[in-house]
């Protein structure tokens, strides 16, 4: 019975924490920090290449404070039926292909097992990647792409639609599968193609199988599919996604890996002996690498997950037999600078990650998957401890990551500097200055202090940020703000400036709202008209001179029918998470009460509302915050204890 009520609340915290994501982008924010479990279903038979994987290893994975698992599969081989050997291979036989998706057929059991494994997953409230992965996949489909390779099919032969048609099969049963699961199950489309397939045909895959996906309906809908490109390698595989396949769908995640360089993260091997890593040269490089990577990932407004990324055992060890390999490998210590530089760099940038790891059987161990419930050794020797560790160390999570595109307010907790995305204009008699405050904020580590030394009007002093072009057809718009000011008599209005389709530009303004010397929360309903075409926030504070500080601005975007479509801002902001000693709640509603749940959901802290939460003599781990509002509404958020 315990067990069961284990599973229920973590069901219950995937729900929760699903309902708040409005975006890939949030997606990737909330799936963080993660591990692969390699080499364990995508092999031909499970505990070949892997230990056979338990239950326990999902709990282990949530208690240390890890967000996601990438769970590699492989349906080629016996586990899919169909042969597609009986094409010819040859140029303009295409034609001569007369089957379809119905020619194809899954393994139920293999199937069943995945599911299993996934639910483990999602029921801790795990991000959950299926990855298409494996050496059946490699033989089978992606050599068939490679002209150097003996499987080397021509693009308009009719294996080549055959196996095309058989790889699009398998993703339809997939999804069907799976597609009332919740969002926080994300599809990979494949492992590495850049090794094996050209731009164009990758592009060609991607779309067949994001549109097979889309057609099952349910959740997969609007389900986050991570892709990659052809050709291109590393880091560099996401610059080759064409645009018609970044143009095709509004929740796509892009993916690449990371093992440079090869001469020590594979230093294991006979062919590679760089066993050290870490000077300013190797660091730079990643810096290099990865600020390529971001800049095309705002460029075209799709987040980044870095799939795979890792180093070899220490000196090549064996975890199953404790023998060190024959031909060495890294450096422990620069193994784990490998790792904890890679993860840090990727939070940094807004990346996800999921670090690889291939359980005691292999020559990249983070987790040794000794967690048989039928053997002794079940809860020992768990963790490589200072790899994990390296994985989960600091890394700050960038403010103002993603780009401009669906978002209406950008830093509207100014931690990016008061110029970021904000401009700041005085008109007429007025003379105003903005600086960025440190010592007087509502949230996080600064706000905006605008002083006003000689007045005019409202309109003359005006703090605005970015136009937002989104469709807002039959739309309210919601924005607020917290605000203060010590000065006597000080007050600002919120305006919304908005184009029609015809360029014609309008301003509608609240009320004027008077300050008091403590933040207060203001807000401000707009209802757009229906040829407006983007709209812009803005705050006045001109008409009286004064000292103002803002903070915090949150939107909603609700129909006008009262149904909400699109929170841009979330109902409760939690800082700093990963949290060490307080934990603070902000929100545009009325808190009731708070209540901290361990992973197995013991109610460890209950208070009523207040502004921070002393966590410091909490254990590191994860933890569930249940917040209930005024309203009657509940959001249970996960939190990491560091």
């Amino acid at each position: 019975m315990k067990k069961n009520g284990v599973l229920i609340f973590f069901y219950l915290i995937s729900i929760f924490s699903i309902e708040a994501q409005s975006s890939t982008w949030d997606i990737v924010k909330q799936m963080g920090r993660g591990i692969n479990l390699g080499n364990t279903l995508s092999a031909p038979t499970e505990g070949n290449w892997a230990p056979i994987v338990y239950e326990q290893y999902f709990t282990d994975v949530a208690i240390e404070g890890f967000s996601n698992v990438r769970i590699p599969i492989d349906f080629f081989g016996t586990r899919t039926s169909g042969n597609t050997t009986q094409w010819s291979t040859q140029a303009d036989s295409s034609g001569d292909y007369d089957g379809d998706v119905t020619d194809f057929l899954v393994s139920v059991a293999y199937l069943d097992r995945i599911e299993t494994v996934a639910n483990w997953s999602l029921d801790r409230g795990l991000y959950t990647v299926i990855d298409f992965h494996g050496a059946d996949l490699k033989a089978e489909f992606l050599n068939s792409f490679n002209s150097e390779s003996a499987s080397f099919t021509h693009p308009t032969s009719a294996k080549r639609a055959a196996d095309l048609m058989k790889f699009k099969s398998i993703w339809i049963q997939i999804a069907n599968r799976l597609k009332t699961h919740p969002s926080s199950l994300i599809f990979e489309v494949v492992n590495e193609p850049y090794f094996e397939v050209s731009a164009q045909d990758m592009d060609i895959i991607n779309l067949a199988i994001i549109e097979a996906i889309r057609s099952t309906g349910g959740n997969n809908l609007t389900r986050p599919i991570i892709i990659t490109g052809g050709t291109l390698t590393s880091y560099q595989a996401p610059t080759a996604i064409g645009a018609e396949v970044l143009n095709s769908d509004t929740n796509l995640i892009a993916s690449f890996h990371y093992y440079i360089p090869f001469n020590f993260t594979s230093s294991s091997t006979s062919n590679n002996n760089d066993f050290n890593w870490g000077t300013p040269n190797d660091k730079s490089m990643v810096n290099t690498h990865f600020n390529s990577v971001k800049t095309w990932s705002e460029t075209n407004n799709i987040p980044i997950t870095l799939g795979e990324f890792g180093a070899d055992n220490e000196g090549g060890y064996n975890y199953q037999t404790g023998v060190y390999g024959d031909n060495g490998g890294p450096v422990n210590s620069d193994r784990v600078e490998y790792h904890r530089f890679i993860a840090e760099q990727a939070i940094n940038r807004g990346f996800s990650f999921s670090a690889w790891c291939s359980g005691n059987k292999s020559n990249k161990t983070i987790h040794l998957r000794t967690d048989n419930p039928d053997t002794s050794n079940a809860d020992n020797g768990v963790w490589v401890e200072d790899v994990k560790n390296a994985l989960l160390a600091d890394g700050v999570w960038p403010e103002c990551y993603g780009p401009t595109a669906g978002q209406l307010i950008l830093n509207s907790d100014f931690e990016c500097g008061i110029t970021s995305n904000w401009s700041f204009t005085t008109l007429g008699s007025a003379v105003a200055t903005i600086s960025e405050n440190a010592s007087s904020v509502f949230s996080g580590s600064s706000s905006a202090r605008i002083q006003v030394t000689a007045s005019d009007t409202y309109n003359k002093v005006i703090l605005s940020n970015i136009d937002y072009q989104q469709d807002l057809t039959n739309k309210k718009i919601t924005i607020g703000c917290y605000a203060k000011s010590p000065s006597s008599g000080a007050s600002f209005k919120l305006r919304i400036k908005s184009t029609d389709n015809i360029t014609n530009t309008y301003f509608t303004a609240s009320p004027a709202f008077s300050l008091t010397s403590s933040y207060d929360y203001y807000s401000f309903e707009y209802v757009v008209s229906p040829t407006t075409t983007n709209v812009q926030v803005q705050v006045l504070m001109g008409e009286n001179v004064g000292v103002y500080f803002l903070d915090a601005f949150d939107v909603s975007i609700q129909n006008t029918l009262g149904i909400n479509t699109n929170s841009l801002e979330p109902e409760l902001l939690l800082y700093p998470n990963p949290v060490k000693d307080k934990l603070c709640l902000k929100s545009f509603k009325n808190i009731l009460s708070v209540k901290i749940y361990d992973v197995l959901g013991h109610v460890i802290l209950d208070q009523k509302s207040t502004p921070c939460l002393v966590v410091s003599t909490l254990y590191k781990g994860v933890y569930f915050l249940q917040v209930e509002f005024e309203d009657g509404k509940i959001l249970i958020k996960k939190i990491i204890k560091k």
